[in-house]
This record gives C-alpha cells, structure tokens and sequence, in this order.
C-alpha cells in the first residue's frame, strides 16, 4: 500500500488500531512484552522483543503495522526489532505508562514537548511545613476565595502561613491579600526568571514577599509570594515577554537542564523554609496546562480539587483522573505503591441545599475515583495494603468538603472590604470546609517521609 493510499485516521483512533494490529500479527503477549513509542506529533512506532529472521519478514509486518495507522506512522519506520540500536533501552524503559485496550495491555512511552510535567513521577513525600495545594480544572469555582477565607482564619488561630500564588498567567490571590502598598517588588514570575540566570542571594528574599493586613499582634503572620510584583506591575509591557522565559527550562553551571517543574519546586522549597511557617497555601492555575502539573504532582502537597455539582465538572476530571491512572500504573509496575494517591481531597464547591443534587455529585466522585485511582476490591485479597474505600466513608478521598453557596461572596475583594475576611462574615458559609483543611494539615503536620499505605475494606 502506498502512503497516498493510507487510511486518514485520527489521533483517538490510531493507538487502539495500532495495538490490534500488534495483537493481530505478533500476540497480546508481545503487545504488552514490547513497547510503543508516540513521538512529539503523535506519530507510532512499535519496539518488539522479537528478532526476525529477515529483513524481509520484518518489513512484511511492518506494512501491516503500518496499514493500521496510516497518516500516524512513524516514516522512519513503525517497527523495530529487539536487536536494533537502543531497542533494549526502550524496552526497559521506567517510563512506560501500562494502558488498557480493547486488544489488551500495551506499554506506551509517550515523548511530548507540551504537557510533559504530566509524565513525572508524583511525589508521595509529605513535605514540613504541610502544604495544600488549591485547584480547579475551571474558574469561578470560588477557590482563591477559600484560600484567602483559608489563611484568614489560619492566621486567627496563631498560625503563620505562607500563601504562593502559581496561577502566573491570570495572577489573583495576590490582590486579593494584599494592597498596593504591600505589595513586594518581585513575585513569583521574576523569581522564575532570575533564579535562572546567576541566581538569587538570600540577601533579596525578602523582596518576593509581602506581608498581608491579616497579620497582627495577636494572632499568626500571613505572608504573599504574588505571581507579579510592584516592577511587573509598573512595567505592563514586560509580562508577556518574562512569563515566556519563566516556564521555560534552565541550565546549570554543569549544563544540566532543570526542568520548569523542577524550578517550581525549588522556589516552593526554598521559601516554605523561612520565616518558621506552620502551613503554606498554593494557588494554582485552572485546567490542565504545564503550569498546574508540577503543583498537583511534585510538591508533597494534600491536593483540593473544587468543582460544582455540574456534569462539566466530572467530565473535565476525567481527563486529569485518566492521566493519574496511567501514572499509578506506571508505579505499581515499577514496584511502587502509589500511595500519593492519598493526597488528594475533592471539594464540592457553590453547593446547593438539595440533598439530591448532593449524593449525585458525591456518587459521581466515588465512581471518578473508583474507577481511576482506588484499588479494585478483589474478594478475599491478601492485599492488605490497597488502597479502597466504601462510597460512604467521610474520610475518603471523594467524600468532599463542602461551600455552600453564599451571595455575600459574590463580589469578593477583600482588600477594598476587609470584613469580608473577618470570622463573622465567613463562619457559617465555611466553617464545614475549615474544619476538613484543619485535619489535612494535622494528618500532614509530622516529619517529611513518605505516605504509609492505606487499606479500607469495602
């Protein structure tokens, strides 16, 4: 078949059509024995165990290979042998996600130029001072509103908090905690920028960050690290240009590249250790883009996912959920037990007064999480240690904390009405989700070492 006669076949269609066509000429054993490689434009390529006796043989296979993807395959070739160059670094290759088919279970190496931080190994070590991580695959879920409602009443309590705004590219949390006046001259972009280039003394610290109005006296510290600072304010013209270069990787003295998820992870690191914080509150962007990856996977951070009760919202983390499940995989084949699974929370944001709207969307949760992340509950399992939970334990990760929807908060500036942070006017509205932060950070709040396993019985 010449390639003007290929089938066109789109980007869903090809892996399945690759992998049945794997099965078809060499077995599901070998489907699963080789590896598939996906290039950076989703082009195919099969890495058998197998040596062929031919090289006519070979190419035999290859074009049946080949027929099955048309427009997606590779044009250096979509089959290699096991005794080809690099082919048993491929093979044995750590970063072969496990992924299901209807032909059966492949291992798939996935090389992307975007959306490569949603490859990296989740970290599962719970990180001192305890951190949580706010998110959202969509906006106007109120989740910088419950960050700042969250720090306000940390800070009631005597603690000191460190609030991180990563939401770069739309900055928020920072004008919410803090006015002009406070703001610090750099933020989190310039930290990005130029850290990379000769480095940041400690001596200029203190220039990333600003103290909020919510600190006193008689209560706990509440610092910002705002993604823009008074200079990127001053100098609107620049933002476009330095975001650019903040997400960009840098390299080190040795020519080594340190990835931005690296970058992010260092900055987080470095300023979640000073000043003797007792918690610190990360914002992140919404949606699946490279800049929330790092946030949700890397930081040893208990992870809030908002949502509403609205189908787009579990359609929209079933995206996220999918990729996580592959990331799981990946790790209990490597021998690991996946525990930051643990990490994360579901929150039900905006929630109405009608109980069933409520059990629908908590059922809808179980069965996001169930599907993607709980262990199956195989009866009579000796498996002590998989991690399951019933659809109605309270402490489970699906089980959400719980907004009620209040029209107060609506319009919500707090730095133009600052009773819009004082205990009075969020108590009734958060107090449920207040509490549910309160047992994160204790259950978190020990030595930094890795999560223990956890088993519930169904």
């Amino acid at each position: 078949m010449t390639d003007s006669a290929l089938p066109h076949v789109f980007f869903d269609e090809a892996l399945p059509r690759f992998a049945q066509a794997i099965v078809a000429e060499f077995g599901k054993d070998e489907l699963y024995q080789g590896v598939i490689l996906r290039d950076a434009g989703g082009l195919l390529k099969f890495i058998s165990t197998k040596t062929f006796a031919s090289e006519e043989e070979k190419d035999t296979a290859a074009d049946k290979l080949k027929s099955s993807v048309g427009n997606y395959a590779r044009p250096d070739g979509v089959l290699a042998s096991g005794d080809a160059p690099g082919s048993q670094k491929l093979l044995t290759s750590p970063h072969a996600l496990p992924i299901r088919t209807e032909s059966g279970e492949l291992r798939l190496i996935d090389r992307r130029i975007i959306g490569a931080a949603w490859l990296d190994l989740p970290s599962d070590v719970i990180s001192t001072p305890p951190r949580v991580v706010f998110a959202s695959l969509k906006g106007g879920v109120g989740r910088s509103t419950a960050l700042s409602v969250t720090a306000a009443d940390l800070a009631r309590r005597n603690k000191n908090v460190l609030v991180i705004d990563l939401d770069i590219e739309a900055p928020g949390i920072g004008n919410l905690l803090l006015d002009e006046e406070r703001l610090p001259r750099f933020g989190v972009v310039d930290y990005l920028i130029e850290n990379g280039i000769g480095g940041i003394s400690d001596s200029y610290l203190s220039d990333f960050i600003g103290t909020s109005s919510l600190t006193s006296s008689s209560g706990g510290r509440v610092d910002v690290m705002p993604a823009l600072g008074r200079d990127a304010v001053s100098n609107p013209g620049n933002t476009l240009a330095k975001l650019a270069r903040a997400m960009i990787e840098d390299i080190d003295g040795d020519g080594v590249s340190i990835s931005f998820a690296q970058k992010l992870s260092g900055m987080v690191e470095r300023f979640a250790k000073t000043n003797s914080y007792d918690v610190v509150l990360l914002d992140t962007k919404a949606g699946l883009s490279e800049v929330a990856a790092p946030a949700i996977l890397g930081l040893g951070a208990s992870i809030l996912l908002f949502g509403t009760a609205q189908r787009q919202t579990i359609q929209g983390y079933e995206a996220l959920f999918a990729a996580l499940n592959m990331l799981a995989g990946r790790d209990r084949a490597e021998g690991r037990p996946a525990n930051w699974r643990l990490m994360f929370k579901s929150v039900y944001a905006k929630a109405s007064l009608d109980d069933r709207t409520a059990q629908r969307h908590r059922d809808n949760l179980y069965d996001l999480f169930a599907e993607n992340l709980y262990d199956e509950d195989v009866e009579g399992s000796p498996d002590v240690d998989a991690m399951s939970f019933d659809i109605d334990d309270p402490v489970a990760p699906h089980w959400p904390l719980i907004i009620p929807f209040a029209q107060g908060f609506v319009d919500f500036d707090p730095v133009f009405t600052e009773t819009q942070l004082t205990a009075g006017f969020y108590e009734q509205t958060y107090r449920q989700f207040l509490d549910g932060i309160d047992t994160l950070i204790t259950s978190t709040g020990a030595a930094e070492e890795p999560l223990e396993d956890v088993g519930h019985d169904q």
